[in-house]
């Protein structure tokens, strides 16, 4: 099954997003350039592959390198430089100023989102990978990833229109031709705006990860219908951590009610790939239990495309 060359993995916390996008990414890497970025701060991806956190690629096999986006780098690079372009404009008296407001900003939880999202757009736009798997934080974070390009895409052509149309905004800086601002702007509505023809592409697809359980079904079926007002639809479910038979009567009982909702899902979301890997009983580490997920994972794509 050839699978889309960029893969968005969501959904709630816990059910094993960055397990499903490192055993994905190691199965792709059997025979592409594989690209796996993590935009969770939390940063599970190395711990997964036991090598020490770094914002830079890491090459973890010969064809399976590893980035962590960092926010904290990503957002005091962004502002440095919205800084040194915003200096041009006032008296050298307030340079001091304006670096304390942008060190504040740097602070902020949507100023490093922000930067990350731009960090994630230019490594998917601009780098050349055959594939690309993005370990993303929880659904909330996820979705708000395919939201922001369109919103930024759309404010960036606001306020392009609004500087080509300013009489009094042109006389304070200048002619717009060579302004830095005007010339940033452009470049992210076009950035923003090849990301969000790539999201509607067949190029990308969004895999929402769930177990077999109610709230995971709830939150998944939640972030689907979001999806829908953009327009966009996820590519497959991953339904993870499905537990075995067991004639232990705690395990039995919970192989039960799982079996239940595993009905509840192939139901509700009968429209859509579904990908159903086993509860495993070791931790998901390097070797040994990353390959074991990568052959379960790989099980799994042989079901049917709906």
């Amino acid at each position: 099954m050839q699978l889309p060359p960029i893969l968005f993995i969501g959904g709630k916390g816990g059910v094993g997003k960055s397990t499903i996008s490192s055993a994905l990414a190691c199965l792709l890497a059997q025979s592409h350039k594989t690209l796996l970025v993590s935009t969770d701060p939390a940063h599970n991806l190395s711990d997964i592959f036991e090598i020490a956190p770094s914002s830079q690629t890491q090459q973890i096999h010969e064809n399976l390198f590893l980035r962590e986006i960092d926010p904290i780098v990503e957002v005091k690079a962004y502002t440095a430089q919205v800084a040194k372009d915003a200096k041009q404009f006032i008296s050298a008296a307030s340079y001091s100023l304006l670096e304390s407001y942008y060190d504040n900003v740097a602070q902020s939880g949507v100023a490093q989102e922000s930067a990350l999202f731009d960090r994630l757009i230019r490594i998917i736009t601009q780098e050349q990978w055959e594939h690309i798997v993005i370990d993303t934080a929880p659904t909330g974070h996820t979705l708000r990833l395919f939201k922001l390009p369109l919103t930024l895409q759309q404010w960036s052509k606001t306020l392009l229109s609004q500087q080509e149309k300013s009489h009094n905004l042109e006389g304070i800086i200048g002619h717009l031709e060579g302004n830095p601002l005007k010339d940033r702007l452009e470049e992210r509505y076009l950035l923003y705006s090849q990301f969000n023809n790539l999201l509607h592409s067949e190029n990308a697809g969004i895999v929402f990860v769930l177990n077999p359980e109610s709230l995971p079904i709830e939150e998944s079926a939640r972030a689907i219908h979001s999806l829908s007002h953009d327009k966009l639809k996820p590519y497959a479910l991953a339904i993870n951590k499905i537990p075995p038979p067991s004639a232990d009567m705690f395990f039995a009982k919970r192989y039960e009610n799982a079996q239940k909702h595993l009905a509840t899902i192939r139901e509700r979301f009968k429209d859509f790939w579904l990908w159903e890997i086993p509860l495993l009983s070791d931790d998901i580490l390097e070797q040994s239990g990353l390959a074991q997920m990568a052959e379960n994972l790989h099980l799994a794509l042989q079901s049917p495309l709906r």
